[in-house]
């Protein structure tokens, strides 16, 4: 695709030697900017040569105390302003910043439009390359996170990164707070850590008629998508575990708790079973790693697959942590000959066989999507393994003794239907993740295209048979396919947005399709509760999520975590990012914005900034709640918050950092009071911070970064 100057906008396909950056410890220095090491300083393979790129493009690193550090790519062409200041407005004239000269230099300066606008703008005053050059990655808490990561999404919001980074280095009330809710976050997870002696499994069971509850729950959601168990067999043996614990095994025991921790978290919207949930996957883990085990069976890999996507609904583990334990998941299934198919292995029960090509696709897709997750690569390809999808049955026919079994019309719903239509899709997301994930190419036009075109068909097929299915595919299966081929299109596209939102000739496709996927995928996520009190998000609900409400699917994204927190965050942040764009957009271009604020003036974007806004007002109802569902993440709903509190400012023609501050505060008042409740200590403030001190957290450096000023996005707790 080309911009509209008919000037290619995506960068070329080629070769990238990065050259090493020496990042330096931490310092008072906030927002400096670090050289790279001269041009050639590394060579890619070849004896003495440098790269041929390092010509070309240096490398920058930009330090914050709010996301870390970020490496950005800039032209040698483009040169920083060594005397000159060039102040941005942000409600604080006294606070200078450099800008890159030459071609590309914005007209932040005093004087231009972006001064008519309060607090928002598309480069932050203390890095003049956010919205102008590519960024290559983000390094937080000593991890590396490429442009592919959610928290690269932090980015497409300068004027609230410049905000939080103004209260960690002035460690006022705000920054208190946070303090104060990081050390209630320990003491909650202590209280959550239930009586448990070792080996002594299932004497944490709920009552039966509660465990019919979460065991239907697990079934219509997780289980229908991602198969695991033979439901006639595993039914047969919860029933038996109630008659008499006794006689149930300890394996078989574990994988139905963890059938439970998963429906858990569908029970109620303050997933009040939290603390069971973690006890069972915590006795998943101690049966996995007793000594006693000498070999692994094809139960103890459905096991780990419980435990997989146990831990993804509970929160009890990283992203990152995830994606390594996937990949002894995948390796323990190749081990007992997983990928394999079964029609090249010898004769076994057509049960088994079945058994064997539902575990191993459900393996593919939870190693594919916890390296999305962590923007990790997948570390395999489609040539290490040969088993192919399973056979379109309901669980019930696989009991044939000889297997003599006709297939389902592909259009006809069966137990493993949804599975095959979503199979057929993964080829395509392996070759997006491989491809934007990797480390030896750069992103190109005609990549970028070609596989965004090829992955929209596949989508287009996937939603098409989801719904000539007869019966239809239920809505949260809908939901959740909708979900996972969402995040594919932010892995291709989101990396381009900052720019694309700064300059409108450029990447203008990547824009329009990630706002889109956007729109559609937080209309979906609200509870129904949100329709029914503004006619705005009932009027989006029905055109971008028609049919009923899914309950389970909202629940999941208020009480799960994983891709059902980060995956949300980013359509959030888009959409955040789009409104302060519209906004400046109409600054721009109505002559009536100058005299007027924009809530008053007669401009043609209103209804289109009323849409956006809804949805943000909306999302920050979401992000609150899913803190009173018992997630730690303090920081998602501060952060929400004061983008909406400085782009209703904006609207409203007032400085937007006093609105920032002033919300800040009132939600951590808040939070701390929920943390509070929680942990038991019967109060909500603290006239002075708790000293984290004695509890290895090297003070404040420790908590916020560890040998750099960055604060760790990707987990509060």
């Amino acid at each position: 695709m080309r911009a509209r100057n008919k000037t290619c906008s995506y960068p070329r396909d080629h070769h990238v030697a990065v050259p090493a950056i020496s990042l330096p410890t931490q310092s008072g220095d906030t927002g400096a900017t670090l050289k790279s090491p001269a041009a050639g300083s590394v060579v890619d393979g070849r004896d003495g040569e440098p790269p041929e790129q390092d010509k070309s493009t240096r490398r920058e690193v930009w330090q914050s105390y709010s996301v870390g550090s970020l490496s950005f790519a800039i032209p040698s062409g483009s040169k920083l302003g060594s005397n000159e200041d060039i102040r941005l407005d942000n409600g604080d004239d006294d606070v200078p910043s450099q800008q890159p000269t030459g071609p590309n230099r914005s007209a932040y300066g005093k004087g231009s439009r972006q001064s008519n606008l309060p607090g928002l703008r598309t480069s932050s005053r203390k890095s003049p390359y956010m919205d102008t050059y590519p960024i290559n990655g983000l390094i937080v808490k000593k991890r590396y996170y490429p442009t592919t990561h959610w928290m690269f999404s932090l980015t497409l919001t300068p004027f609230a990164i410049d905000w939080l980074d103004d209260q960690m280095r002035s460690q006022e009330r705000i920054w208190q707070d946070l303090m104060t809710c990081k050390f209630l976050v320990r003491t909650i997870k202590a209280r959550r850590v239930l009586l448990w002696e070792q080996g002594q499994y299932g004497k944490q069971l709920p009552t039966k008629t509660l465990a019919d509850t979460l065991f239907e729950a697990y079934l219509r959601t997780s289980e229908s998508i991602y198969r695991i168990i033979h439901i006639p067999t595993s039914k047969r043996i919860f029933t038996a575990m109630y008659e008499d614990l006794n006689l149930i095994s300890p394996a078989h025991i574990v994988q139905l708790q963890l059938c439970l921790a998963i429906g858990a978290c569908f029970y109620d919207d303050e997933f009040s079973l939290r603390p069971q949930a973690l006890q069972w996957i915590r006795e998943a883990e101690h049966w996995l790693e007793s000594p006693g085990k000498l070999r692994l069976t094809v139960r103890d890999i459905q096991t780990m697959c419980l435990l997989h996507l146990a831990r993804q609904t509970a929160q009890s583990q990283r992203e990152t942590q995830v994606w390594a334990s996937s990949g002894a998941l995948v390796r323990a299934a190749m081990s007992v000959g997983l990928h394999r198919d079964p029609a090249r292995l010898p004769s076994m029960p057509f049960l088994e066989v079945e058994m064997r090509r539902r575990v191993w696709m459900t393996i593919m897709e939870l190693v594919l999507d916890s390296s999305v997750d962590a923007a990790g690569p997948p570390m395999f390809s489609l040539d290490d393994f040969d088993c192919s999808l399973p056979l379109n049955l309901n669980d019930a026919e696989l009991d044939a003794i000889n297997g003599d079994v006709t297939p389902h019309d592909p259009a006809e719903y069966t137990d493993t239907s949804v599975q095959i239509a979503l199979g057929r899709t993964f080829s395509t997301r392996l070759s997006i993740a491989k491809y934007a994930n990797g480390i030896k190419t750069e992103n190109s036009e005609e990549e970028t295209l070609r596989l965004s075109s090829k992955l929209m068909d596949e989508y287009r097929s996937l939603a098409k048979t989801l719904h000539s299915l007869r019966p239809s595919a239920t809505m949260p299966q809908q939901r959740y396919c909708d979900l996972i081929l969402s995040r594919y299109i932010f892995t291709l596209h989101l990396p381009f947005v900052p720019r694309a939102l700064k300059d409108p000739t450029q990447f203008s496709f990547s824009r329009a399709i990630c706002v889109d996927t956007a729109l559609r995928l937080v209309s979906s996520s609200l509870p129904s509760s949100s329709s029914l009190h503004d006619p705005m998000v009932a009027a989006m609900q029905s055109v971008h999520s028609p049919g009923n409400h899914s309950l389970d699917f909202s629940r999941l994204l208020m009480c799960g975590s994983g891709p059902f927190r980060s995956v949300p965050w980013q359509a959030i942040m888009i959409i955040a990012a789009e409104l302060a764009a519209t906004i400046r957009q109409a600054h721009e271009t109505s002559p009536w914005t100058s005299l007027m604020p924009f809530n008053q003036a007669q401009t043609g974007n209103r209804m289109r900034c009323a849409e956006l806004l809804a949805l943000l007002r909306e999302a920050k109802k979401l992000t609150r709640n899913r803190v009173r569902a018992g997630h730690l993440d303090v920081k998602d709903v501060v952060y929400i918050a004061v983008i909406l509190a400085g782009i209703e400012a904006a609207m409203d023609g007032v400085p937007a950092e006093p609105a920032m501050d002033e919300q800040g505060k009132e939600i951590l008042a808040e939070a701390v009071g929920i943390f509070a409740e929680m942990a038991g200590t019967g109060t909500s403030v603290w006239d002075n911070p708790p000293d984290l001190d004695d509890e290895d957290f090297g003070g404040a450096s420790e908590f916020w970064s560890i040998g750099f000023s960055g604060m760790e996005w990707d987990t509060f707790t």
